[in-house]
């Protein structure tokens, strides 16, 4: 799945610095008929888990003709596959939605899926009340689609929260179409958690530094992304923003896994009040790569920020070197990437390893993969 093999050393470097981590991913999609245009197979998603040694939420794709047949095939998945997935129920409030949200639940379904703007409706939608009732006294995670160009989800959501205290609450993609309607109400609902499935590392960013850390769940977003990239991205910026283990490991998969089990959540405490400000030759290379990981994820050519970077890194000098040096032999392997994916041919091939080379620029505390090509 995309550049994830090169990418296992950054992820046992992430390992390396969370003792004792269980990833548990909190949003990967399957199917075949999303028309973004970018789609997976059972087998693709099971084999990236098992890559990175990762649990995982699973839940349809859109399905013009409807979900009930794909809810099938993910609970049939999961209960295949206990140790590596678990499945939510995609709903439709066109649908019948309480009768198909009970009927997965008895099937093994551990929670509910909404997405707005797949389905064309709001979270305040009335055909919803008897859903989040359910959820409310079932203690079930609610996977809210929250990205850009919908941000009415925020408030809406938070009322939902407000009404809806033992519900929890996922506002996916880090909440960004709605990250600073929903950030004054954030500390007084703690059934309310963010998901990090979202490319810019500046997003992530904000979120690890702005919102307890208790309610933040590490999420790669396949297929829209790797388990591999996520992990990188996620974990390598929870270090930079000074967590410490507990807290890392809740955010790593830890909180996601007590949601599973419709248990309390966990209160790891507050986010470090003060994180190291980033070297003035580092942020130079790690703005320039986020420009340049935009248009890739459009398909389109990285553009001249992609030789800016590379010039950058050429002959590193002074603290830094190092990280430039891993961030030159990220942009090589991503130079040689050249065939995109067959299901998922709209990203430019090297896309994520050029992503986890910003992530890497982003992140000096951070480990560095151990093997010799990475040594100084």
């Amino acid at each position: 799945m995309y550049s994830q093999e090169q990418l296992l050393p950054w992820v046992e470097a992430v390992r390396q610095d969370i003792p004792d981590v269980d990833f548990s991913d909190a949003h990967t999609h399957l199917g075949l008929h999303d028309s973004a245009g970018l789609q997976a197979t059972s087998d693709e998603l099971l084999d990236a888990l098992g890559q990175v040694d990762s649990r995982a939420l699973v839940f349809p794709l859109k399905e013009p003709g409807g979900y009930r047949e794909a809810n099938d095939r993910m609970l049939a998945l999961s209960a295949d596959n206990p140790d590596r997935l678990r499945a939510l129920c995609r709903l439709d409030p066109a649908d019948d939605p309480l009768a198909e949200a009970e009927r997965c639940l008895d099937d093994g379904a551990v929670g509910l899926k909404l997405h707005p703007r797949g389905e064309g409706f709001e979270i305040s939608d009335l055909r919803l009340n008897d859903v989040f009732a359910l959820a409310n006294d079932r203690r079930l995670p609610v996977m809210i689609h929250a990205g850009v160009g919908d941000p009415g989800v925020g408030p809406d959501t938070i009322a939902r929260a407000q009404h809806h205290p033992n519900a929890r609450l996922i506002m996916a993609h880090c909440g960004v179409g709605a990250f600073d309607r929903v950030l004054p109400h954030v500390h007084d609902l703690p059934n309310l958690f963010f998901d990090t499935s979202w490319w810019n590392p500046g997003d992530l960013w904000g979120l690890l530094r702005l919102v307890p850390p208790s309610q933040i769940l590490y999420a790669s977003d396949v297929p829209f992304a790797s388990p591999a990239e996520g992990i990188v991205l996620t974990g390598r910026m929870a270090v930079q923003a000074g967590l410490d283990a507990d807290q890392l490991r809740s955010v790593m998969g830890g909180q996601l896994d007590r949601l599973i089990d419709h248990k309390e959540p966990l209160d790891v405490g507050p986010a470090p009040d003060q994180t190291d400000v980033l070297p003035p030759d580092l942020e130079r290379l790690y703005v320039t790569l986020c420009t340049v990981v935009e248009p890739m994820l459009r398909g389109e050519p990285p553009g001249q920020g992609f030789d800016l970077a590379k010039t950058c890194t050429e002959a590193p000098v002074g603290p830094n070197a190092h990280v430039m040096e891993a961030v030159r032999r990220l942009l090589e392997d991503a130079e040689g990437r050249e065939e995109p994916d067959p299901l998922r041919p709209l990203r430019t091939p090297g896309f994520d390893l050029v992503l986890a080379a910003a992530a890497v620029a982003r992140t000096p505390r951070a480990a560095l993969p151990t093997h010799t090509a990475l040594q100084v």
